[in-house]
């Protein structure tokens, strides 16, 4: 955790040194549809979406008037849901993404992200279960997403995401568990330009 806050830190100073007048940063805050992908023997399902939230900040940083870097530090709720039972995770994401400009409201969005595991419930008929031992610490993700920029500082932003390693720890005999979902987010810029 203390490596990746770090990278977060370093990233934000660099950039601050390079280009003062690019750098801008707010707060987000929004909705998550999660799900993830179980696959073993060649068979792969889905189960259904879980619906929680997502909300932290983020930092933008134009290198050029098109061309960005855009980190951020998020608490994601994820996990999955099949009939009585729900997946319950909770991440510390670090998205580092790639900005571009296509017009002064709207842009693209691209770059790796990874996950602190802060915890794992299962709930099956409303009776909880710790079960964080059952999944690894880290979960290592892309991103993809639009955003619009609004001229009095709001911005709205969707995003998919999709897990590309195996989550599940332990002996699960080929059993592979990678996350997934779908994010909309509303944010406030509070300093900078765009």
């Amino acid at each position: 955790m203390k490596k990746i806050l770090s990278l977060f830190a370093f990233v934000g100073l660099m950039a601050l040194g390079a280009n003062a007048q690019g750098v801008s940063g707010g707060l987000k805050l929004g909705l998550n549809l999660s799900n993830a992908t179980i696959s073993n023997s060649g068979f792969t399902t889905s189960p259904s979406f879980r619906t929680t939230f997502h909300g932290g900040a983020y930092l933008t940083m134009m290198l050029s008037e098109k061309f960005g870097v855009q980190p951020e530090l998020l608490y994601s709720g994820q996990g999955a849901k099949n009939g009585s039972y729900t997946l319950k995770m909770s991440y510390i994401t670090v998205p580092v993404l790639l900005r571009f400009n296509f017009t002064e409201v709207f842009s693209m969005h691209l770059g790796p992200q990874v996950g602190i595991l802060a915890s794992a419930k299962s709930d099956f008929d409303g009776e909880s279960t710790d079960v964080k031992d059952s999944f690894k610490g880290t979960d290592i993700s892309g991103a993809l997403g639009l955003g619009v920029d609004l001229p009095m500082g709001l911005n709205f932003g969707f995003r998919f995401v999709k897990g590309f390693s195996n989550i599940l720890d332990g002996d699960t005999d080929g059993t592979k568990q990678k996350n997934y979902g779908l994010q909309f987010s509303a944010g406030y810029k509070l300093f900078g330009k765009k």
